[in-house]
C-alpha cells in the first residue's frame, strides 16, 4: 500500500498501489515523500502496526488499531515526541474510557500495553505497509484505492483488515483527483462560497442550514438513499425532479477561487462565531469531537437494535 494524502477531507484514504515513487495527485508529492509520515506494519502476535505518531494523524491511528487488539509500534526519531505521544494517548483513552466512547471490548490500560515506541526508522518500516489518512477515531470511513497493478487479494486484505478494527471501508475502483469524500465535500463547499458571495445567505445561516438540514439526514443515510426514499425509488423520483434538479444546477457559477473579499467576508464571520484563539479553537474541537463520538455510539446502538 501506498499513501495518498487525503487533504482537507475527514476521510481516511488507502492506495494499496505497488508504484512507489508515482506522483500523489492530491499533493504533487511523490509517494516516497509522503508515506514516512504514516508507516504502518500490521498484524496480531508478532506482528505490529507502526505509524509516526508526531501529530494527531499517528496518535488516532494507534489507537485506532490498539482498539482493534493489535500490537502498536510507534515510531519517531525524537525521544520526546515519542514521550509526548504516549502521554497524549492515555489521557484520551482514559477520558474516552471514562465517558464510555472508547473503541473496542478491551480496557484502556490492555489497550495502552499494546502500545510501545521506536526510534529505530529501519526497525519500524521492515515489512511494513504504508497509510497516509485523517484521524481516523471520530469518523471512521477509510478509500481503499487500488493501482491497476494490484493483487485484488491486496484489496480485500485491506477492506477486511479495516472492518476488523471498526472503520468503514469502501472500496473505489480507480483512483481520482480528490478522492470521493473531498469531491463531494468540495461540490458542498463550492456552492456554500457562491451563495454568501452572491449575498444570498450569511455565512452562519449557510452552516446552520448543513447542521440542521441536511446534515441530520445525511449521519444516517446518504444522498443516493434519499432521494430512494422521498419517493417510490430512483426512478420514480428522477421522473418528478430531474428538470428541477436540472434547471437549478444550471444556474450554478464557476468554481470560485476562494479568495479576496468573500474570502475576508467568511471569515469575519468565522471569527465572530468562533475566535481564532488557540484554547478556544481547541474548546470547540473537543467539543465537535465529543459530539461525532456521541453520533458514534448513537449509530452503534441503533444498528445493534
Amino acid at each position: 500500500m501506498r499513501a495518498l494524502p487525503a487533504h482537507g477531507g475527514q476521510s481516511s484514504a488507502v492506495s494499496t498501489s505497488s508504484s512507489w515513487g508515482r506522483r500523489c495527485r492530491s499533493c504533487e508529492r511523490r509517494y516516497h515523500g509522503c508515506a514516512p509520515r504514516g508507516l504502518w506494519r500490521i498484524g496480531r502476535g508478532r506482528r505490529r502496526a507502526g505509524t509516526r505518531p508526531s501529530g494527531l494523524i499517528g496518535r488516532s491511528w494507534a489507537m485506532v488499531f490498539a482498539a482493534g487488539g493489535f500490537k502498536v509500534k510507534l515510531y519517531d526519531i525524537a525521544q520526546q515526541q515519542l514521550t509526548s505521544a504516549l502521554e497524549n494517548i492515555r489521557k484520551q483513552m482514559k477520558e474516552l474510557e471514562e465517558s464510555g466512547f472508547l473503541k473496542g471490548t478491551l480496557s484502556a490500560e490492555q489497550q495502552l500495553a499494546l502500545i510501545s515506541i521506536c526510534t529505530d526508522l529501519k526497525a519500524a518500516v521492515e515489512g511494513a505497509t504504508f497509510i497516509q489518512v485523517n484521524p481516523p477515531y471520530f469518523v471512521p470511513l477509510v478509500e481503499i484505492v487500488p493501482h491497476p497493478e494490484t493483487d485484488p487479494s491486496t484489496t480485500e486484505r485491506t477492506y477486511a483488515l479495516m472492518k476488523k478494527i471498526g472503520q468503514s471501508p469502501v472500496k473505489l475502483n480507480r483512483e481520482i483527483e480528490g478522492f470521493v469524500l473531498n469531491r463531494l465535500q468540495y461540490a458542498v463547499i463550492s456552492e456554500a462560497w457562491r451563495l454568501v458571495g452572491d449575498g444570498v445567505v450569511s455565512p452562519t445561516d449557510l452552516d446552520l442550514v448543513m447542521s440542521d438540514g441536511l446534515g441530520m439526514r445525511y449521519a444516517f443515510i446518504g444522498p443516493l438513499e434519499t432521494m430512494h426514499l422521498n419517493a417510490e425509488g430512483i426512478s420514480n423520483y428522477c421522473e418528478r425532479y430531474r428538470e428541477g434538479m436540472r434547471r437549478v444546477l444550471n444556474t450554478f457559477g464557476p468554481v470560485p477561487e476562494f479568495s479576496g473579499e468573500i474570502e475576508q467576508k467568511i471569515s469575519q464571520a468565522m471569527s465572530e462565531k468562533i475566535p481564532v484563539v488557540p484554547k478556544v479553537l481547541d474548546a470547540r474541537r473537543k467539543w465537535r469531537d465529543e459530539c461525532l463520538t456521541g453520533l458514534a455510539k448513537l449509530k452503534k446502538k441503533m444498528k445493534s437494535d
